[in-house]
């Protein structure tokens, strides 16, 4: 139970950016009313099956050397994020990460607490399986993002700070057990998953970097090197990626 004090009252008290706190706000009222260089791929090396992990905690797919880094700050309850990740993401990944000339880097930007509910839940199964979740979870993002399916015990948890119970039964009561099951995760390791404080402090450290530091208001927000560009459609991003 102590895990359980420290993150909702001490987190949640200090350290959540005011971006986030004022999103908690909002989401419980509308709940409650209802609503280097280049390093050169060996002969036969699939980059998109090389995963990574940085120092702050955020996923990287490919050659993690690529001369072209791109990064993208996401969220899970951002319908432009889940219409990226379906239609664009792909593309990408086919024409530039696969050939080991670009690496692509999910970061966090949390919106709001179902968003970091799921941001927990993707990194369920380590580096391995986070790109598979985080697909998944865009892909299914119309089941479970539906704050008004929450029960008045579980919102109350939110209401008075609980974050990590909150979050525990959202898992249940959005179907997140259901969904992540597909994903072979099953109840017990989803609630391990929630109940991650290294994890936790990752993914509100990232929302901190991009709203504190990069000034970042929307997502998805698209970084080359280090600068945000503008657009996230394929056709806008190929423009960066290509010499």
């Amino acid at each position: 139970m102590q895990m359980l004090r420290s993150i909702s009252e001490a987190d949640m008290a200090t350290r959540f950016p005011t971006l986030f706190r004022k999103s908690l706000i909002l989401f419980a009222f509308a709940a409650t009313l209802g609503g280097g260089a280049l390093v050169a791929a060996p002969a036969g090396t699939n980059w998109l099956l090389n995963f990574s992990l940085t120092p702050k905690g955020s996923h990287v797919i490919g050659n993690p050397a690529a001369a072209t880094k791109l990064v993208e700050y996401a969220s899970y309850t951002c319908g432009h994020c889940a219409h990226f990740e379906a239609t664009d993401v792909p593309q990408i990944k086919k024409q530039f990460v696969a050939t080991g000339k670009v690496s692509f880097e999910i970061r966090n930007l949390v919106r709001d607490p179902l968003d970091l509910t799921a941001a927990l839940l993707a990194r369920c199964g380590g580096k391995g399986r986070f790109f598979g979740n985080h697909r998944h979870l865009m892909a299914t993002q119309a089941q479970w993002a539906q704050g008004s399916k929450l029960s008045k015990a579980t919102i109350a948890h939110l209401e008075g700070g609980r974050t990590m119970q909150f979050m525990l039964g959202a898992y249940g009561e959005l179907g997140l057990d259901t969904i992540m099951a597909q994903r072979g995760v099953t109840v017990a390791q989803g609630k391990a998953c929630l109940s991650n404080k290294a994890a936790f402090d990752a993914v509100i450290a990232m929302t901190d970097e991009a709203t504190e530091k990069l000034n970042i208001t929307g997502t998805p927000t698209l970084l080359v090197n280090g600068k945000i560009i503008d657009g996230h459609d394929y056709a806008t991003v190929k423009t960066y990626l290509t010499p």
